[in-house]
């Protein structure tokens, strides 16, 4: 395949989907994202900030990291997501640090989620990084 015109760039990519052995008998699926997902996941990590002068500044939010992504990726073996945001306390409340980690694993392997990656997430997020910023990371 050569170079991608136009129709090729705009046309649905079939996402990747993997198994993830939890157990010796027990298996979960996880996929990648959609760009528009990646970045609302990145977001979802940001907490907003009203400061006393009227300025916005960006937090990072990194409650329920593992569990945010998890929910995110999650799917069935048709690459259907199996929960919504509304489970993310849930899924990390109730399940193990041991067998989400290896969802998450999967998880940032399949989306190129690289230690560096989260490092820059919190970089970026305790720069202090307010609405007026001229950057465009998250």
């Amino acid at each position: 395949m050569g170079e991608f015109g136009r129709d090729q760039l705009l046309e649905k990519e079939e996402l990747k989907i993997e198994k993830v052995q939890l157990s010796k008998e027990d298996f979960c699926y996880v996929r990648q994202m959609t760009a528009r997902e990646r970045d609302r996941f990145e977001q979802s990590l940001m907490r907003e900030e009203k400061q006393s002068d009227g300025k916005t500044e960006y937090k990072r939010n990194l409650g329920d990291f593992r569990a945010k992504l998890a929910v995110n990726t999650l799917c069935d073996k048709k690459g259907k997501n199996l929960l919504v945001p509304n489970d993310i306390g849930t899924l990390s409340q109730n399940m193990s640090a041991a067998r989400i980690e290896l969802i998450v694993n999967a998880s940032q392997a399949l989306n190129k989620i690289s230690e560096e990656d989260k490092e820059n997430m919190v970089k970026n997020s305790e720069g202090g990084q307010t609405a007026d910023s001229s950057s465009d990371s998250v």
